[in-house]
């Protein structure tokens, strides 16, 4: 028997459209396998507590199921199952209430693994956003921070970019199965990060995006993480749904502040008003986890600010007018009253210092 043919009645209740983790876990709860609960009569079914609304449903599900079809995908997939059975289970997800289990899985997961941090926050993200989240994603990275996200468009694809860019481990929760990956714009960075770490998710592989499968699976990535960090997101964010999650979880949860004129910004600053821990750098982070300090001294102490090098009065005057946020060059010249060609030369000399970044169209913003 094959690895896969051995785990046929744990695959074959993710075919289950109406089985959720809840119901999963009641089933098993009450049977002595998975293949036991899959040759249930209803009648067995109906007299389970908690399970016998859903009975009726799941007998009509089991019977369209196709178990065959589902093992030769996984395996055209190059997929990993993993059930709460299995030694390699991840430990840190074993223990949330409600655990997936199955998970599905391309690339590995490893013990280094359970030393991680989430970071999350909107698809409809800033320059800014984009810029922290990296940052911090890079510099948890570096540290031995595995970094989780959920592969969704900004913040998410920020933080897994940040921590590929420096070396380290990272993880994607996928909210859909992976034969309907979303979102389809973000395959190849999949590929990068499976070859890096690891990219998993509880949804058999035909499992459809869907509204509902988005919240259920940030309960993984805050289940898989000491900690989550919020980095921009709005107050209907699905990252405040992670958030939520981490707090169920008793994980730390962490938010970046930003503007107070910006809608993005507005779920994060809800968070630190309902006393998640307000973040400015990695330290702010390190100092929750208390039983790492002795990994982590040369984090002990803020670093000492760069000293900004000798600006000449048209760099200053440049300078002296640009945000954090993006600003555009027509109104940096429109600041300064300069000319466009000494704003040109000024931005160009402000980059070669490392003080300015050149945005999409022709936007700039001053660098920390």
């Amino acid at each position: 028997m094959n690895a896969l043919e051995a785990k046929r009645y744990w695959i074959a209740l993710t075919l289950i459209p109406n089985l959720s983790p809840r119901k999963f876990h009641i089933l098993l709860e009450n049977f002595s396998s998975p293949q036991e609960i899959w040759e249930a009569p209803l009648t067995r079914l109906r007299e389970i507590p908690g399970f016998a609304e859903s009975a009726e449903t799941f007998c009509a599900h089991r019977e369209k199921a196709n178990i065959d079809r589902a093992l030769e995908q996984i395996a055209q997939l190059g997929l990993t199952v993993v059930t709460l059975d299995d030694a390699q289970y991840p430990e840190p997800l074993r223990a949330i209430p409600d655990a997936p289990p199955v998970l599905y899985l391309r690339g590995e997961y490893i013990e280094k693994d359970k030393l991680a941090v989430a970071i999350v926050g909107t698809r409809r993200v800033t320059a800014y956003g984009r810029r922290i989240a990296q940052q911090f994603a890079g510099e948890l990275g570096r540290l031995g921070f595995t970094i989780v996200s959920g592969l969704a468009e900004g913040i998410d694809t920020a933080a897994h970019r940040g921590a590929l860019k420096a070396n380290a481990r990272t993880i994607a929760i996928i909210g859909s199965g992976f034969a309907r990956l979303y979102p389809q714009s973000n395959k190849k960075l999949l590929e990068e990060i499976v070859s890096n770490g690891c990219a998993m998710t509880e949804f058999a592989p035909e499992v459809a995006p869907e509204k509902w499968t988005f919240p259920q699976r940030n309960r993984i990535i805050s289940g898989l993480s000491r900690g989550v960090l919020v980095v921009e997101a709005p107050e209907d964010s699905g990252a405040l749904i992670t958030a939520r999650w981490a707090l169920e979880q008793n994980r730390e949860v962490f938010a970046v502040p930003g503007s107070i004129l910006s809608e993005s910004q507005r779920g994060c600053h809800k968070l630190i008003k309902d006393g998640a821990k307000l973040v400015e750098s990695v330290t702010d982070i390190l100092e929750e986890f208390k039983d790492l300090r002795a990994l982590f001294t040369v984090r002990r102490e803020k670093p000492a600010p760069a000293k900004k090098p000798p600006l000449s009065p048209l760099e200053e005057k440049i300078f002296s007018v640009l945000e954090f946020e993006p600003t555009h060059f027509d109104e940096i010249v429109g600041k300064t009253g300069l000319s466009v060609g000494e704003v040109s030369e000024g931005l160009l000399t402000l980059a070669l210092q490392g003080l300015v970044q050149e945005l999409e169209g022709k936007h700039y913003v001053k660098l920390p």
